[in-house]
């Protein structure tokens, strides 16, 4: 397991886009994170096909460090309450 850098900009902006207040009551699936770091899907295929499983890479990492956790019997993600703390001192700390 790597470390998380909220320095990098990778990093943090994956820990922005998962905190957002928008998923707070029904968390985020893969393809709402995609949307946020990528943009819109590409015709091909085979390039949404390798953005999704950067995703979930990041989700793996992220559940790691337990930021995150899996709704059960859906594809949804929440943050933990230990994860809404560590992202808001981590990105309050990038911003001063």
């Amino acid at each position: 397991m790597r470390a998380l850098n909220p320095l990098d900009s990778a990093d943090a902006r994956l820990l922005e886009a998962v905190a957002r207040g928008e998923f707070s009551v029904n968390g985020f699936r893969n393809r709402d994170i995609r949307a946020i770091l990528h943009g819109e899907d590409p015709a091909d295929a085979g390039v949404t096909r390798r953005r999704s499983a950067s995703i979930s890479r990041k989700f793996r990492l992220l559940r790691e460090h337990a930021l995150i956790k899996k709704i059960g019997g859906t594809n949804r993600y929440h943050l933990t309450n230990r994860g809404r703390c560590i992202i808001c001192t981590l990105l309050a700390a990038k911003t001063a």
